[in-house]
């Protein structure tokens, strides 16, 4: 996630109307850049499910050992 969307507070739907527009924007636009990540993690895993797994199995197990703690 950027630094701008990190530094940004949550909104409630009534603090979303005074949003501007620009604003609106650099939303619509990171919500838009997560989901094209999302699927390109899907399609790779679709293609290749053993590959994806054992790629990324060493970053999934220090997660999980990350919250464990």
């Amino acid at each position: 996630m950027s630094d701008k969307a990190k530094n940004k507070k949550s909104t409630s739907p009534s603090e979303e109307k005074e949003l501007t527009y620009e604003q609106k924007l650099e939303k619509e636009n990171e919500l838009l850049r997560l989901e094209v990540e999302y699927l390109k993690k899907l399609q790779a895993f679709q293609m290749d499910p053993e590959s994806y797994l054992e790629k990324h199995k060493q970053r999934y197990h220090s997660n999980s050992k990350k919250n464990s703690d």
